[in-house]
């Protein structure tokens, strides 16, 4: 099982806590990703999962949905970035991996990638 994203905690509330995953203990792909975002994205991404992190949910399916609902994957949508996720043992959310929405269409192989990083974490 995964551990490493245990150190990178995205924030912490009263209901989930929220993490990027990480490939190693000090590299999360994800994290350089949001890092590398604008102010005005990463504001809006950290609005969404302190949300979901202190109330428990997100009622506007146009900032937070689920993608996949055989594989339980969902997308924060800040923008036109997507950050897809997964809710992890212990009320925990796991941000699996992020790009910029280009096309109508979701990007089918971003979310074979966070299916991918899910079942890793349920061996």
């Amino acid at each position: 099982m995964l551990t490493y994203y245990e150190n990178f905690l995205v924030y912490g509330g009263k209901y989930y806590a929220v993490y990027f995953h990480a490939e190693g203990k000090d590299s999360s792909s994800v994290s350089e990703y949001y890092k590398s975002c604008d102010d005005v994205i990463r504001a809006s991404l950290l609005h969404l999962v302190k949300t979901i992190a202190d109330i428990g949910c997100i009622y506007d399916e146009t900032k937070f949905r689920i993608e996949d609902k055989q594989n339980k994957i969902y997308c924060f949508k800040p923008k036109v970035e997507r950050f897809f996720c997964f809710f992890f043992t212990g009320r925990k959310i796991i941000v699996t991996s992020a790009y910029t929405k280009k096309k109508q269409k979701l990007d089918r192989h971003e979310l074979k990638k966070a299916i991918q990083i899910r079942r890793e974490y349920f061996i």
